[in-house]
């Protein structure tokens, strides 16, 4: 008996095996565990210094030079 045989045959029967797929489709759905915003961090260095009369850029470069680490510019 082929699915088309039994499916004009016993309509109920396909019916009930797709309303209990679909039920099992849900229920697998919100057993998924996912994050919508999922917790991260970002490397972040923050230097405060005071150094009177010196611009920002100068005091950028100074540092610069310090970490010796490349800045994108």
């Amino acid at each position: 008996m082929t699915i088309t045989e039994l499916s004009i045959k016993r309509p109920t029967l396909v019916v009930v095996i797709f309303a209990v797929i679909a039920v099992l489709g849900i229920f697998s759905y919100f057993q998924l565990n996912y994050e919508l915003l999922p917790k991260m961090s970002i490397p972040v260095v923050v230097v405060q210094t005071i150094y009177p009369g010196a611009s920002p850029y100068e005091v950028e470069i100074m540092f610069r030079k310090l970490l010796k680490m490349p800045y994108p510019e």
